[in-house]
Parts: structure tokens; C-alpha cells; sequence
């Protein structure tokens, strides 16, 4: 079994491309996998992940790669990863990315982070949510409510990893929505 610590999800399925098991795909983190290459992808299905060797791969658009994978010979077959999250494991992640400093920061190394807006603490990042483009922070502000902050990255100020907060400047008004 694939050890979930040793993996990060890299983008997510959309949905079949043609008739001949095609799929489109996004990834996040300026990943890019056509120079990455890895040979194969990991996919999430009914809570485990399963290995899918790529046997083609082209670009579709700024945002999208179109994948052909070992397996996956028609639409019907493709519709069934239709949405389903794309892992890929860490130490093949290219580590020149999201921040350009010492390394990439993506949204999972974030949880348990203390979110700030600005000197303000707004509470603990308890998850994120990724399903739609605008990404959320999900914050648990410590008094029972949950708070939805958008997890843009020109509203983040200071990620400092030593004391595990994230500082952002956030829209007047958002925290109380």
C-alpha cells in the first residue's frame, strides 16, 4: 500500500477527452508534468491510491494536459475518473515552485498553521477547500465557528514555517461573511 505521507496531490482529473479513454487534467503548483515526466500518476479511488502508468501526454491548453493512460482505452472507462484527485509522490514534485525561496509551500503543509489578518489572529487552518478554482482556507477560530478564507496567494503576506503562521491581508469585512 502506497504511504499517503509520501504523496501530494497535484491537480485533478476533468473529464474525457474523445472516445478513446483520453482525459483532461489540471494540476496546481505550476507543476509542470510534461517536463517532470514521471511515468506514472497516482489517482484516488474509493479512498485508495491507485498507480496508473502514462502512456501519452500533450498539452491542451495554459491550465490543462490532455493524458493517456495504460488501462483507460475508452470515454465510458475514462468518465469513471472523471473529478478524482491526482497525486504524484514528493520526492518526484520538482522543488522549484510556488514561493521561488527555499522550497515549494503547497496548502496541505499549511494545516495546523495559525492564520493572521494581518496583526489579527483569525484562528487555526483546520483543511482547505480545492474543489472549485477558488480555493479556500477552511479556519476553525477557536470559539466553535468555522471561517472560509480565500487562499489566493496575492492575499497571503508571510508564510514562516518556524512559528507555523500564515499572514495575510484580507478583504475588509471577509471574516465576517
Amino acid at each position: 500500500m502506497i504511504d499517503r505521507a509520501k504523496v501530494l496531490q497535484i491537480g485533478r482529473f476533468n473529464k474525457p477527452h474523445g472516445v478513446k479513454g483520453e482525459l483532461s487534467a489540471s494540476f496546481d503548483y505550476d507543476i509542470d508534468v510534461m517536463e517532470t515526466s514521471p511515468g506514472h500518476i497516482l489517482v484516488m479511488l474509493d479512498g485508495l491510491l491507485v498507480p496508473f502508468t502514462i502512456l501519452g501526454i500533450r498539452p491542451k491548453s495554459a491550465d490543462a494536459v490532455l493524458l493517456t493512460l495504460k488501462g483507460i482505452g475508452s470515454e465510458a472507462e475514462a468518465a469513471t475518473l472523471a473529478g478524482a484527485p491526482v497525486f504524484l509522490e514528493k520526492d518526484l514534485v520538482p522543488a522549484d515552485g510556488q514561493d521561488g525561496e527555499d522550497g515549494v509551500v503547497y496548502l496541505e503543509d499549511l494545516v495546523g498553521y495559525a492564520l493572521y489578518d494581518g496583526e489579527r489572529k483569525v484562528g487555526l487552518i483546520s483543511g482547505y477547500d480545492d474543489s472549485t478554482d477558488n480555493v479556500l482556507f477552511i479556519v476553525d477560530n477557536g470559539i466553535g465557528d468555522t471561517i472560509l478564507v480565500p487562499a489566493a496567494d496575492d492575499l497571503i503576506d508571510e508564510i514562516d514555517e518556524e512559528q507555523a503562521i500564515v499572514r495575510m491581508s484580507l478583504p475588509d469585512g471577509i471574516i465576517d461573511l
